[in-house]
């Protein structure tokens, strides 16, 4: 007698716990490799983030961040008001008397008008640096101080004669 073959067939349950193993593997396998990418990244990459407000950015010298005036040298030449294209910056100043004692600024320039309001509206101001560039004095600057948020418009509006704006000179100006 001839020996006969027996052929099987795999079951559906069989199927279906093979496909469950092979979803399973492929499940882990991927995770696997996206997680070893990731300890990739965290482990070997130095951190960006800074720990603000605790440490603050150093922003290059040239960045275009608070206006300052320093209005001990400014001759209210009007030049900066003039150059602003959003008109942010709103000066006041007369003649000086014939009699009063003769000024200068720190490079030279005689003062030949009384600076009455020097007051900037950064609320409007575009930061453009136009104001800077034609100052006769180089009194008007942007500063690298980044940090002067207010609840209000009304708060954006800097007096440059008043007392505690001018304290500012001491740490702006070097």
């Amino acid at each position: 007698m001839s020996a006969q073959k027996e052929i099987t067939f795999a079951t559906d349950d069989e199927l279906t716990f093979g496909k469950w193993l092979n979803n399973i593997w492929v499940g882990l396998s991927t995770v696997l490799k996206g997680m070893g990418i990731t300890f990739k990244y965290i482990y070997n990459v130095k951190p960006v983030t800074i720990e603000y407000p605790e440490v603050r950015e150093e922003l290059p010298a040239n960045s275009r961040s608070r206006l300052f005036n320093d209005a001990e040298n400014c001759i209210s030449c009007y030049q900066c008001a003039t150059a602003c294209p959003v008109d942010c910056i709103y000066i006041t100043a007369k003649r000086r008397e014939m009699d009063a004692p003769a000024l200068k600024t720190s490079d030279g320039t005689a003062i030949k008008l009384d600076l009455l309001q020097y007051t900037i509206d950064t609320a409007l101001c575009c930061y453009c640096g136009l104001c800077t560039t034609v100052c006769p004095t180089e009194c008007l600057t942007h500063t690298t101080d980044y940090e002067f948020a207010q609840y209000t418009l009304d708060e954006m509006k800097y007096d440059y004669l008043a007392t505690d704006i001018r304290a500012w000179r001491e740490r702006i100006v070097k």
